[in-house]
């Protein structure tokens, strides 16, 4: 069972007015980075940390 994390949601905007998903562009350093940290990497080393599978923050909508 995974933990129930936040989903990210890059459409969202900050304070800032930032778009995040418009900030990624494809072929730069940082799209290649959030790509290999939700694609490649294994992160379910931290999962045990995070116990809340029934209770705790909910999803949110998409």
């Amino acid at each position: 069972m995974m933990p129930r994390f936040k989903p990210l949601n890059y459409q969202q905007h900050s304070m800032v007015v930032i778009n995040y998903l418009d900030q990624l562009q494809p072929g730069t350093f940082e799209h290649a980075i959030h790509h290999l940290i939700d694609e490649k990497l294994d992160l379910s080393v931290f999962y045990p940390r995070y116990k809340n599978d029934d209770i705790c923050r909910p999803r949110a909508r998409a």
